[in-house]
């Protein structure tokens, strides 16, 4: 498939939207009911802020898919540049893929390929040396594709409703 990439300003970021609530449904399906997952309006209203504010602080970029014979975007790729934290030499700014999203119907054709190519690109020209990215564990798809662009596993995030726990903890076992 042959498309074309975008770099997003501000007032590329409502075209997202249907992709993104088309994410939000994907992520409900994957957890099957395990984890909460907003509403995908409610979903959108907030990261359409988040996305905003990163394009406008320059703190984020956005790189936009669209397919050759279509001006409706087919996928993207929104990453954030973080500071490094005080553990890991990561260097300054450390990449963080927050978000990338590819319609249904293109999947498996290489538009998030490209897309993360195209962020390790802009990453390395602003310096970043290490670059992450979030998936959830069900989403073995998304991590097979993430594996083969060379990402491994470096720090688990576990994830416990403070109501719900199995058993209770007993003094000395944390």
């Amino acid at each position: 498939m042959r498309i074309a990439l975008h770099r997003a300003g501000v007032s590329d970021v409502p075209s997202l939207a249907f992709l993104w609530m088309t994410m939000v449904e994907h992520h409900r399906r994957v957890v099957g009911g395990q984890w909460p997952v907003r509403v995908a309006d409610e979903a959108w209203a907030r990261r359409r802020e988040q996305y905003s504010a990163w394009l406008s602080e320059d703190t984020g970029f956005i790189f936009i898919a669209y397919a050759e014979d279509s001006d409706n975007p087919v996928g993207y790729a929104a990453c954030r540049l973080l500071p490094a934290g005080p553990t890991f030499d990561l260097g300054e700014p450390r990449g963080d893929v927050d978000s990338l999203v590819t319609a249904e119907r293109v999947r498996g054709r290489g538009v998030g390929s490209a897309l993360l190519s195209a962020c390790r690109n802009e990453l390395r020209r602003r310096g970043a040396r290490y670059w992450s990215i979030g998936v959830v564990e069900a989403n073995t798809g998304a991590i097979e594709l993430y594996e083969r662009l060379g990402f491994r596993p470096f720090v688990r995030s576990m994830l416990a409703a403070i109501d719900e726990s199995p058993q209770a903890v007993e003094a000395g076992d944390a």
